[in-house]
């Protein structure tokens, strides 16, 4: 039979799977988990107030050189 993921939610349920595994009816396999590669969080966080102060300026004067009339 193909192998399945089980996650045992509780202390009691993993003695459970190990008293099935004492009667042969199954059989735990440890597996390692798998490993995501995180990137670093270059990004991550809030903008200071004199940063976002100056971000919000820039992006007024760029939205007004876009703003013709054709």
């Amino acid at each position: 039979m193909a192998p399945i993921l089980v996650e045992p939610l509780s202390e009691k349920a993993y003695e459970l799977l190990q008293q099935l595994e004492a009667l042969n009816i199954l059989r735990v396999v440890q597996t390692e988990a798998p490993v995501t590669p995180t990137a670093p969080r270059k990004w991550a966080g809030s903008i200071p107030a004199t940063s976002a102060e100056a971000w919000d300026k820039h992006l007024q004067e760029i939205r007004g050189e876009w703003e013709r009339d054709i």
